[in-house]
């Protein structure tokens, strides 16, 4: 596995006391990040993972502090302890007890959310994915994963969604937390406003009046996204220009919404990356 370079090679940030006590103040931080409101609090989130933690590495002035569990290889703790990132080794029974997974690689970051800027940044770009009180984990990071994969260049999520900076969120999204923009408490005043900087918004529904494959998702488009259950509200299916839905086989209802969002994301690669 090759590792980013950062800085002097062989520096040696390794705290070389064994963390053992659960009052430990760098335990409890990292502990306090598995909940929303321990994230909100310190505006840090926490990452599980070799292949998430070398991810965060690549823009290592978004990492506060590395946790290696005592188990770990040394071979894994001196190629992490040759960054600029303090590193600590924790007990075997506090790295049980910070696992997120069944089988824990036993590798944590404690990371500082990236800062993209204020929403009306958005108004300069001209693919963006809107996301209307999501509230499953997996689908939003799956959904994130695919945004990111066909250049969506923000996504905008409403309050009532899931944390964007959830473990699992962050799990299933695999890199894209690190590399697209997420602004969150989006409003329909926020939407209103992506129209009146031309924007074409376009949501996603079972009963839209237009199928995806006759649609013109070229150009400054939004698309918006609905509620896992309970889909977009009538003022959500007004503020849209559009509302298209994916053709579907006789008696099947709906779509799975990460499932949804991903077909109708590659029709838009597709279309705006036309020969």
């Amino acid at each position: 596995m090759r590792w980013p370079r950062q800085g002097a090679e062989g520096s040696d940030h390794t705290d070389s006391k064994l963390i053992t006590s659960r009052d430990n103040p760098v335990f409890k931080l990292a502990r306090s990040l598995g909940s929303r409101k321990g994230r909100e609090k310190t505006g840090m989130f926490l990452l599980e993972g070799v292949k998430l933690v070398i991810e965060a590495l690549a823009r290592p002035e978004m990492v506060e502090t590395i946790l290696v569990s005592e188990a770990a290889r040394e071979s894994l703790v001196s190629d992490l302890a040759r960054y600029r990132v303090p590193l600590v080794r924790i007990s075997s029974g506090l790295a049980q007890a910070l696992a997120e997974t069944e089988t824990t690689q036993g590798v944590w970051a404690i990371c500082r959310r990236p800062e993209w800027g204020g929403i009306e940044e958005v108004a300069s770009l001209d693919f963006v994915l809107v996301m209307v009180q999501i509230q499953d984990p997996g689908n939003l990071g799956t959904m994130l994963r695919t945004a990111w994969a066909v250049g969506v260049q923000a996504v905008l999520l409403t309050a009532g969604s899931v944390d964007a900076f959830n473990p699992k969120v962050i799990r299933s999204a695999m890199g894209a937390t690190f590399n697209l923009p997420v602004y969150t408490g989006v409003s329909l005043s926020d939407i209103e406003s992506l129209r009146g900087n031309g924007f074409k918004v376009l949501a996603c529904d079972p009963r839209g009046e237009m199928s995806l494959f006759q649609s013109n998702l070229q150009g400054k488009l939004a698309i918006v996204m609905g509620n896992e259950g309970q889909g977009l509200s009538e003022d959500w299916k007004q503020a849209a220009d559009s509302l298209i839905r994916i053709p579907l086989q006789a008696g099947v209802e709906s779509l799975n919404v990460a499932v949804a969002c991903g077909i109708i994301l590659y029709e838009a690669y597709r279309q705006r990356n036309r020969p």
